[in-house]
């Protein structure tokens, strides 16, 4: 991992891959493998336009919704010889491809990433020695995430270098479990958090005893369990979805679900004697 100045910036940017199931890779100057530059390529917006007779123009039905986008990151490599080549490149294939969507992220934006599929990309010769090539990859989700989650807050010495000024955050001393009563969660996304609507990920951890309601004052939205829960039980509110020790126990709730604005939400919560979590990512443009 390159060490962060103590200005905060990065002598060099490096390129950060993390597939499934491996450790995190990193190029910047690897095995003569020169990571260059990192392009994500803006959001891509899509239009619902409904035509009424009669009526210039046309109106906007619904919300705009972001749909999938692309990055694209440049490389130089240098090698010995052709055989050179075709192990650097078997070596790199194994980093870069897999069955699942790989992390992506650069130091110059260390805080942030993006969940790509890698396409088929080749090389041009810039040199008898030298190649250029670049890998594009398409983004599913529209989005750029924080590498932190909210269950990472407060911020330990461990995880300083994660934080970004991008983030959104006024401060890193946020808290995302609480008890009983009223408290204030803070939502740094560019986006509401909507379970629903948008399929965002959202889950809620209820560990304690009672018949817990949660309410968001800030959406009017309510959640609420109808019976009772038992200090060994395990309730989550995975997004829309009530999960009693991973159990789907929706018929025993009022099938609500919560929503968090853009920045501050307070909250209240009763009929439970114990905590609530709020563990999801930041979401970003």
């Amino acid at each position: 991992m390159p060490k962060r100045l103590s200005d905060g910036h990065y002598r060099q940017n490096s390129l950060l891959i993390k597939s499934d199931g491996q450790n995190e890779f990193e190029i910047s100057n690897y095995h003569d493998l020169i990571f260059t530059r990192l392009t994500i390529s803006s959001p891509q917006t899509v239009s619902n336009l409904k035509t009424n007779t009669g009526v210039d123009g046309q109106v906007q039905t619904g919300p705009v919704l972001y749909t999938s986008r692309t990055a694209k990151a440049d490389f130089l490599m240098r090698v010995d010889d052709g055989t050179d080549l075709e192990s650097r490149f078997h070596e790199f294939y194994n980093k870069f491809f897999n069955r699942d969507l790989v992390r992506v992220r650069q130091t110059y934006d260390i805080g942030r990433c993006f969940y790509g599929i890698p396409k088929p990309f080749s090389y041009t010769d810039v040199g008898f020695y030298d190649k250029t090539f670049s890998v594009e990859f398409d983004i599913p989700s529209a989005y750029v995430y924080s590498v932190v989650r909210s269950t990472d807050f407060p911020i330990d010495l461990n995880k300083e270098d994660l934080i970004s000024n991008n983030l959104n955050l006024s401060t890193t001393n946020l808290n995302y479990t609480h008890s009983q009563g009223t408290l204030k969660i803070y939502n740094p996304s560019d986006f509401d958090i909507q379970p629903y609507e948008q399929n965002h990920e959202l889950n809620i951890i209820f560990k304690g005893s009672g018949s817990p309601t949660l309410t968001n004052t800030t959406t009017d939205d309510v959640f609420s369990m109808n019976s009772n829960i038992s200090s060994d039980d395990s309730l989550i509110l995975k997004g829309v979805h009530p999960l009693l020790n991973g159990d789907s126990c929706e018929i025993d709730t009022n099938h609500g679900h919560i929503n968090l604005k853009k920045g501050w939400n307070d909250l209240n919560l009763t009929g439970f004697s114990g905590t609530v979590t709020f563990d999801f990512p930041f979401i970003y443009l």
